[in-house]
């Protein structure tokens, strides 16, 4: 695994200006991408604009898509097989700690979020602090989601609770 430093980070904004949309140039951004990832399964793909703050804390699984202008922040994160991230969606594995008052100078307390195989994570939606998805879920967009959930859950609101269990017996 390369270790993601400036010189990385600036070598791949400027190699991402000149990848084209569509299907190829999102195959080519997480071939870019893998070298620096954690663990990163077959097929990833990164769609234009998305963002991977820190991607040697990012294990992924196969058939990984992270959608457009999604980010995902420092800590680990954890995508299973199959995960799809919609765009402008938002994992945030760090939690702002306070200090005299403020949160501005308190620092920041590194944690994770585990999403499980076959979970979508639609648009604008965001996944906090210590969190954990189960498997085949779906997260309605603009969701926001700060505690955990259990496998085949469709996940929504602010704060996001369950809006429905799906039933894996029926297609």
């Amino acid at each position: 695994m390369l270790v993601m430093n400036n010189f990385w980070r600036f070598c791949i904004k400027i190699a991402f200006l000149f990848i084209p949309q569509r299907r190829e140039g999102d195959k080519l951004r997480g071939m870019i991408y893998k070298p620096f990832l954690k663990k990163c399964g077959k097929d990833f793909r990164v769609y234009d604009q998305a963002f991977i703050y820190e991607p040697n804390s990012l294990s992924v699984g196969d058939n990984v898509l992270v959608g457009f202008n999604a980010y995902i922040g420092a800590g680990e994160v954890h995508l299973g097989d199959g995960v799809t991230l919609g765009p402008f969606s938002m994992l945030a594995p760090t939690n702002r700690l306070r200090k005299h008052g403020s949160f501005r100078f308190g620092g920041i307390e590194a944690g994770s979020i585990h999403i499980g195989s076959g979970t979508q994570v639609a648009a604008h939606a965001c996944i906090t602090y210590e969190v954990k998805i189960g498997k085949g879920c779906l997260v309605a967009a603009g969701a926001v989601v700060t505690k955990s959930f259990k496998d085949n859950v469709l996940i929504g609101g602010v704060p996001a609770k369950v809006i429905k269990e799906y039933d894996d017996t029926q297609t």
